[in-house]
C-alpha cells in the first residue's frame, strides 16, 4: 500500500477525477448484465486460485452494487474455507466505515447508500487484523491508481488499512493513467477477467 507523491492543483485534479468517472460510467451502461456477472465470475476465479487468496485468513469483501464486481462468489468460497470475512458498515455518528465479521450471508442487511452491510450484531473487526482487501472502484490504472464514487467515505476506510489491496473491476475500468492527489491510496493488486493489471499475485 503506497500513498501518492506530488499532485497537479487539487481543483484541476478534482475535475479530471469526476470528467473519468463519467467517462467510465458511460462505458459500463454499455455492458449487458450477462457480460457483466461472466467478467465478475471470472474475476472471482481469479482470485480464488492465487495463492494471497489461500493464505490470507483475515478477509475484506463487499457487498456489490449493481455496477460494481459481484464478489459474491468469493465470500462463499471463503464462509467454505472457514476465512474470517469482513465487510463495511457505515456509521452514520462518525460519518466512517467500521468493519464488521459475518458468518453466513443472511447477516447483511440493507444499509447506508442502498448497499447491505452486516448486521449490527456482527462482531466488529479492527482495520489492522486484515490480510485481504478486495476493494471496488470505478476507474482503475496500470499503476494501481483508484477512483471511488466521489463521496471519500471508502477512501478514509482504505487510509486505515495495513492490509494488502487487491482492486476488482471489469475490463471497461482499466485506463492507462488516473489523476491522483495526495491522500489518495494505491492497490497493491488489481485483476480484471483477463489478467492481474498490477501486482504479482503469488
Amino acid at each position: 500500500m503506497s500513498q501518492a507523491g506530488d499532485s497537479p492543483s487539487p481543483s484541476d485534479t478534482r475535475l479530471a477525477k469526476q470528467a473519468l468517472r463519467e467517462q467510465v460510467r458511460s462505458a459500463k451502461r454499455g455492458i449487458s448484465t450477462d457480460r457483466k456477472t461472466a467478467q465478475s465470475r471470472e474475476i472471482c476465479q481469479r482470485l480464488a486460485g492465487s495463492e494471497f487468496w489461500k493464505r490470507s485468513g483475515l478477509v475484506l469483501l463487499y457487498a456489490h452494487l449493481p455496477s460494481e464486481v459481484d464478489v459474491n462468489l468469493l465470500i462463499t468460497d471463503a464462509l467454505l474455507k472457514e476465512k474470517t470475512v469482513a465487510l463495511p458498515r457505515y456509521d452514520a455518528k462518525t460519518q466512517r466505515y467500521a468493519l464488521s465479521a459475518i458468518q453466513d450471508v443472511d447477516e447483511l442487511v440493507s444499509g447506508a447508500f442502498g448497499v447491505k452491510e452486516p448486521a449490527l450484531s456482527c462482531a466488529e473487526i479492527q482495520p489492522n487484523q486484515l490480510d485481504l482487501a478486495i476493494v471496488p472502484g470505478v476507474v482503475f490504472d496500470v499503476l494501481g491508481r483508484r477512483l471511488g464514487r466521489g463521496g471519500g467515505h471508502y477512501d478514509r476506510l482504505l487510509q486505515s488499512l495495513t492490509a494488502t489491496m487487491c482492486g476488482v473491476c471489469f475490463r471497461e475500468q482499466v485506463l492507462p493513467r488516473v489523476p491522483e492527489e495526495a491522500h489518495d491510496i494505491r492497490m497493491d493488486l488489481v485483476a480484471t477477467p483477463d489478467e492481474w493489471v498490477v501486482g504479482d499475485p503469488n
